[in-house]
């Protein structure tokens, strides 16, 4: 048996890696457990950019992404370094969905604009749209440096005295007479009072009863280039923006942000994918859906973008609950010493930190998190496990 831990977290992906800081930084003594190597591609949480931004169609998460907003500016000060890049967010849609999310942003106080669809080029000359667009620019969006982010949590886990064990699975958590917890892995067997799962996709190896439907998805990551060499600067940090489209007609969702993963490339990609292999891996072959929904958008709307076939394509996993909310909290109320956070529904990686924070108040038994988030707790679904 292994020495004695407070909290056991499973998985150092990024919510992981918060959850993980925040536990050592209450004084409890945390294990933070990875079955791959320390920012691996094998998940969610690698790569170099993602997007942070204050406009959601549930108001529920704006407090999330504030909380992340003061931890990172925080972090950026203690530790010298830029770990974010606020360049505006446009979020784009059909329909009425846009003076939806002006509603509770104007409830909450966030600054924010909404523009008529053939008004946007007038702010971003690269993108082209009609009256039946309508868009929304929220300020505070931007670009997360997430391998910073990752990196910088795992760092200041370490810092505060906190261990990871990377490339040692978990195999299955046991609960003791005593109301202890075994935690055993494939190295060893650890003790504790409390253990976080934080797992993505892995979500259903450890929790295959619960009475919900989990979808782990492989999402086609495309890089694409612009027409003209010399307009490569058009798509970088300080021409464009983060961005969201919602075309409700069609019902196709995208995401696209400026070339910080490679100079000169857009990355652009429809928020859709393919459903995992029986392993939880990649399936070998993408669809052609994946690459072509892209490619229509790029040509209809960013005329400075060559969409006939893109740069590179990667991969990456996300997993999301029935509803597309996170999963965060006990996984059930028999099991009050188990926690989950999950479900990241592909736009989890902004507002870890907050979460972090919930697990890790949750775990030290505290009445009440920082940040509300009864909203996502799994209970909703009658978790049956």
């Amino acid at each position: 048996m292994g020495p004695n831990f407070d909290v056991v977290v499973v998985g150092a992906g990024i919510f992981g890696s918060c959850t993980a800081y925040h536990c050592q930084k209450l004084g409890l003594k945390t294990l933070l457990l990875e079955q791959f190597n320390l920012g691996h591609s094998n998940g969610s949480s690698h790569g170099k950019s993602r997007i942070i931004r204050y406009a959601h169609a549930s108001p529920e998460y704006v407090p999330l992404v504030g909380d992340a907003y003061s931890q990172i500016e925080e972090f950026e000060k203690k530790r010298g370094e830029k770990l974010w890049n606020k360049l505006g967010l446009l979020w784009t849609a059909t329909g009425n969905q846009v003076n939806e999310i002006s509603g509770h942003l104007k409830n909450l106080n966030i600054e924010h604009s909404v523009i008529p669809g053939n008004e946007i080029s007038n702010h971003y000359p690269q993108l082209k749209f009609d009256e039946k667009w309508t868009g929304l620019i929220d300020p505070m969006g931007g670009v997360i440096y997430a391998n910073k982010w990752l990196n910088a949590f795992q760092e200041e886990f370490k810092n505060l005295g906190g261990v990871i064990h990377e490339n040692e699975p978990v195999l299955s958590h046991t609960e003791t007479e005593t109301g202890g917890i075994t935690v055993t892995t494939v190295a060893d067997s650890y003790s504790t009072t409390k253990v976080i799962y934080t797992v993505g996709c892995w979500i259903t190896k450890f929790f295959p009863n619960v009475n919900f439907d989990i979808k782990p998805t492989s999402l086609a990551v495309c890089y694409w280039n612009t027409k003209e060499k010399k307009n490569a600067h058009l798509v970088d940090e300080k021409h464009f923006p983060v961005f969201i489209v919602k075309d409700l007609e069609n019902d196709e969702e995208f995401l696209g942000l400026p070339d910080v993963d490679y100079p000169g490339k857009l990355k652009f990609l429809t928020d859709d994918g393919d459903a995992l292999t029986e392993d939880l891996g990649h399936p070998d072959k993408q669809t052609d859906r994946l690459i072509e929904m892209p490619r229509g958008f790029i040509k209809e709307h960013i005329p400075v973008i060559d969409g006939s076939k893109p740069f590179t394509v990667e991969k990456c996993k996300y997993t999301s609950s029935p509803d597309h909310h996170y999963v965060i909290g006990p996984i059930s109320e028999n099991y009050p010493n188990i926690l989950v956070g999950g479900c990241g529904s592909g736009s989890g990686f902004k507002v870890a930190p907050g979460i972090g924070r919930a697990l890790a108040e949750m775990a030290a038994g505290k009445e009440r998190t920082t940040v509300d988030v009864s909203f996502f707790s799994p209970r909703r679904f009658d978790v049956q496990n």
